[in-house]
């Protein structure tokens, strides 16, 4: 039995090793790309001044007139990232805070973390793209599994020292494989499951619900207006209606109407929210008045839990120091994925030293042996 875990876990590894890296990589850079964002954009790095819901109204306006029916989203500035953030049909924008002029525009893969998020998220290959890295997440987390079990008969040879290797050695590496793997396993654990249940979604919510013992909630949001009308321009009034939905709540995206959908929509995070965009919405129908509400601090536990894998997976569970581990664990998967490889290199070529020193004197004394 033993034996066929260390080959499972060898040759899946092998196997998944490339795509791994790369998956480790990006997602460790995206854990602090509003970092990056404020490094190259000066106007991101100010602290965010106090907007008022004029401000932000004025803010929704210009974006509709820079971007038209192009705009499918604003998310409204945030703590690290003093302007509004467009969500377009063919890209994306930073619109000022301040002036409300546009900072910069992009499509998808002409910037660093654009980039990135692709390769993270879609393997560049779109819906199916995201399916496998789906399917290479549940793979990698059984591999972390089939991992513990190799380490337990070897726990004894633990040492923090391992995690710093002296040299390049075969025995030096597997042994730094070894513990860095059993030490990083909880956070690996965590990200590979969560990061495969945002691409099964649908079946990871009914496992939840199911382990939970709730029914899946059904959601539907409007349809249309009852009374037909256009939808008024989003102005400070308005606003201040979606801010009396929940009090105290902070409105994180606006979705305008679009697409034959003629009812505005907010996005807004309750305290009670760990995901830092919130899961609450509120409609607001052509009048300015409340259409539907859906409140996440109302949801049952196992939608609440489901609701907890994005921030949990990407590092946004409102604490620097989660941030960091969630840094720690991508960098672990890094190492994993590359150290593997290397030490399998190692001992195929060793084999072929040694084989070539059993070879050589064989073919000396071939060589020298007189001829019948």
């Amino acid at each position: 039995m033993r034996r066929l875990v260390r080959w499972l876990h060898v040759y899946a590894g092998l196997a998944l090793s490339l795509l791994l890296f790369v998956l480790a990589v990006t997602g460790g850079a995206l854990v602090y790309k509003e970092a990056y964002w404020r490094r190259m954009y000066p106007d991101l790095r100010a602290p965010i001044p106090a907007i008022d819901a004029a401000g932000h109204a004025a803010a929704i306006e210009a974006a509709r007139r820079h971007f038209g029916s192009a705009l499918r989203s604003v998310k409204l500035p945030e703590p690290g990232v003093n302007a509004y953030h467009l969500y377009l049909d063919d890209g994306e924008a930073f619109l000022s805070a301040v002036d409300h002029e546009v900072i910069d525009r992009w499509r998808p893969n002409e910037r660093v973390m654009a980039l990135l998020f692709d390769l993270h998220a879609h393997l560049m290959a779109g819906d199916a793209g995201e399916r496998v890295g789906g399917v290479i997440g549940l793979m990698a987390a059984v591999m972390t599994i089939t991992g513990l079990i190799l380490w337990w008969p070897t726990r004894s040879q633990f040492s923090l020292r391992n995690l710093i290797p002296r040299n390049l050695a075969r025995r030096i590496l597997i042994a730094w494989h070894r513990d860095i793997g059993m030490l990083a396993s909880p956070v690996l654990l965590l990200l590979l499951l969560t990061g495969s249940g945002l691409v099964f979604y649908t079946t990871g919510q009914r496992i939840l619900n199911g382990i939970f013992g709730d029914p899946v909630p059904v959601m539907k949001p409007p349809t249309s207006f009852a009374d037909g009308d256009s939808p008024k321009a989003v102005d400070a009034a308005l606003l201040a209606r979606v801010e009396r939905v929940f009090p105290g709540a902070r409105i994180v995206f606006y979705y305008p109407p679009r697409d034959g959908i003629s009812y505005h929509q907010f996005r807004v995070k309750q305290a009670c929210e760990l995901h830092p965009n919130g899961r609450s919405y509120v409609y607001v129908d052509a009048r300015g008045e409340e259409l539907a509400a859906i409140d996440a601090c109302a949801l049952p536990p196992g939608e609440k839990a489901m609701h907890a894998i994005y921030p949990l997976h990407a590092g946004k569970a409102s604490s620097s120091l989660y941030k960091f581990v969630t840094f720690l664990g991508a960098v672990a998967l890094a190492i994993l994925s590359a150290s593997g490889v290397v030490t399998y290199l190692q001992r195929i070529f060793g084999t072929l030293r040694r084989s070539r020193r059993v070879d050589m004197p064989r073919r000396a004394r071939a060589a020298g042996a007189p001829r019948p």
